[in-house]
């Protein structure tokens, strides 16, 4: 089994203070959001399957099933690197789909466990 990554305080607080400014949360919400998503993101790279759930732009809630493991990234980069498109997002591999999606992080709604 791979080791924990830790995770970075930077991340996390740049996640809460893109969440207060842009959708107007206390910053306890927003950094207990930032530390979900900051997490999330350690373990799809760490290759565990994530299910998670988001606001997409027209206000529907999305709920995804996606990795950041570095086999399945690899065997899907076409090119130099993820899509342009996803620039300033948090970008994933969508399993259902087998093709990158990426959402803006203060949509970010939280992960769902089994």
């Amino acid at each position: 089994m791979k080791q924990i990554a830790t995770v970075s305080t930077n991340e996390i607080a740049r996640y809460a203070v893109k969440n207060v400014v842009k959708n107007h949360v206390d910053m306890l919400t927003a950094t207990s959001k930032g530390i979900a998503l900051e997490t999330m993101k350690k373990r799809m790279m760490r290759g565990e399957v994530v299910r998670f759930a988001y606001m997409k732009k027209d206000g529907t809630v999305r709920t995804a099933v996606g990795t950041l493991q570095a086999q399945a990234v690899e065997a899907n980069v076409k090119g130099t690197g993820i899509p342009k498109r996803f620039y300033g997002m948090f970008a994933y591999l969508d399993l259902e789909k087998m093709d990158w999606r990426g959402f803006k992080e203060e949509r970010f709604i939280g992960t769902i466990e089994n």
